[in-house]
Formats: structure tokens, sequence, C-alpha cells
């Protein structure tokens, strides 16, 4: 079932439950949480709602418990369930006073698991996988810019400057505009989509219906289609191309500030993990004594 449809669901059988998301939203958005977000937690909220029947904050702190637990157990998706749902109620009770069920809720501790990054020739083995150009060009420029999935969902053609090279993300995550510099080979894959293609208004746009931005389900979607016809046998999502881009850049360089602002991280310190997965050069690193006593000093 879709975010829309359990929402919807959750609206026409559940006393209340309407009016208390409406007013969510309202207040969502003034606080200026993207639309993802309103989607992530309203879907996690609904299925709460559905479950008890009642709305969330007509539940009480010992059925949230119980819910909770149910939800962990689960196999399908679980941690990133229990987490959005978590936020999202966190959110609501506070938005709506509910200071006994705000308490309720557990804390959640950040994964400190590193992500997995793709080698120089895996990324060129991906690449090459897909049948048709928009596809290769889509993966190249998440490589090559190290975009979010929803930015390069969203990313307009008018966006694109192919005479600078630069393209500019708007109001992504964190309300953050920033320019990102592409390379010439990414360049020259979007003139040839651009003529083949012919997208509309998005960069990328829907299979069907041109003027409508292709869904972050089908890039997914796209994305395990190529794998399958790779020899590439680790995990790899959308957001490993980022990953890649990040750990990539290091490696050949980049300025850790210059690589956080082409990001858009707010804080340096996400930027910071890459320093964990890059193989910087080890001619760089040396003991503080050689700084003192040069060779042949």
């Amino acid at each position: 079932m879709s975010k829309i449809t359990i929402y919807s669901e959750a609206c026409n059988k559940v006393d209340g439950f309407r009016a208390m998301g409406e007013e969510f939203i309202r207040k969502l958005v003034i606080n200026g949480k993207s639309r993802s977000t309103h989607e992530n937690y309203l879907r996690q909220i609904s299925k709460l709602a559905l479950y008890y029947k009642r709305t969330p904050l007509d539940i009480e702190a010992d059925e949230l418990e119980e819910y909770l637990y149910y939800l962990i157990q689960r196999d399908t998706d679980a941690q990133s369930s229990y987490k959005h749902l978590v936020y999202g109620l966190r959110k609501l009770y506070y938005l709506f006073g509910q200071e006994t069920l705000l308490v309720a809720l557990p804390k959640i501790n950040r994964s400190k698991r590193l992500p997995v990054v793709l080698s120089k020739q895996e990324v060129k083995e991906l690449l090459l996988a897909p049948k048709h150009i928009r596809e290769r060009v889509m993966f190249a420029l998440i490589y090559d810019t190290g975009l979010r999935i929803s930015e390069v969902t969203n990313l307009l053609i008018k966006d694109v400057d192919l005479d600078r090279s630069v393209l500019h993300v708007r109001q992504s995550k964190n309300k953050k505009d920033r320019y990102v510099v592409m390379s010439s080979h990414a360049v020259r894959g979007i003139r040839k989509h651009l003529i083949i293609n012919k997208p509309k208004t998005y960069m990328f746009d829907n299979y069907n219906r041109k003027g409508i931005p292709i869904s972050k389900t089908r890039v997914r979607a796209l994305l395990k289609e190529a794998l399958s016809r790779t020899n590439i046998e680790k995990d790899i999502s959308i957001h490993s191309l980022r990953h890649t881009y990040a750990t990539h850049q290091l490696e050949a360089g980049q300025n850790i500030m210059v690589l956080k602002e082409s990001l858009g991280h707010e804080s340096i310190n996400s930027t910071l993990m890459y320093l964990h997965i890059a193989q910087l050069d080890s001619v760089k690193r040396f003991g503080s004594m050689d700084i003192l006593y040069p060779a042949g000093s």
C-alpha cells in the first residue's frame, strides 16, 4: 500500500485522525519539514492508529511500548519503520503538548556502521550496465556530484548549467541551496540525454508523463535492474553512489570543507565519517618527530 493509501485508510477508519493529521501537517510545514518527512512520519503514525483504532494522541504509554516492541520484532523493514515512527511521534507529541507520551518514547542511537562504497572499477562496471542512456546519465550524475535521490528526482533542466559545468541544488535537506561542480564527462552525457530523450521540465522525468519527475521508487528499481547485469556483490543502494562520491573525492585529495559544502551537510561531523573509509595516501602520514628533526639535519 502506498503512503497516501495508508494515511487515507486511517482517516476513514479512525475517529479524529483526519483532523489530527491535517493539523500535524500544518505544524510540520511551519517548522520547515520536507514533504518526504511528512510522508514517512504519517505512514508509520497511520499504521499505529489503525493497529489500535485510535489516534496516537489517545493511546496509553504502555500501549505505545507494546506496539514499539511488536514493530522492532518484525523482520521486514523493521529498523526503518521503527525509526520513522519514533521520530514522527516525538514531533507529534511535542507539537501537541503530550508530555507524558513524549517521555515514554525511547532514544534512538545513531548507527556507527560505515557505509558500503564501490571501487572505481565497480563504478565503471555499473555505469556500463544500464540499457538506456537516461539511466547511465542519471547514475553517472549521482556519482559525479554526490546528489541525494530526492535531489536527482527533483532536478530541473533549468538548474543545470552546462556551459559552467555546475548544477544548482535548490532547497534540499536543511532548506539549503548549493552549487555542485560537474565533470566534463557528465556534461557530455547530459547533452546526449537532452537530445535523445527530450525531457520537458525535469532532467529525469516520468517514463510515461513528461513534465512529471521520475519517482524515487522507479530510480531504485532501475538501479536494482542495472546491478543484476554486473558482477557486483555488495549491498548497494542509490545512496551508496553518494557515499562513493565522497570517498573518492577525499582519496583524490579534495579538501574536507569543500566536500562538506558539495554534499550539503549541515555539520562537519557528517562529512568526517568518510575519513574512516577513504584510503588516503600513506606517504602523507608521518610521525611528529620527523617535523622536529628532518632527514639529514
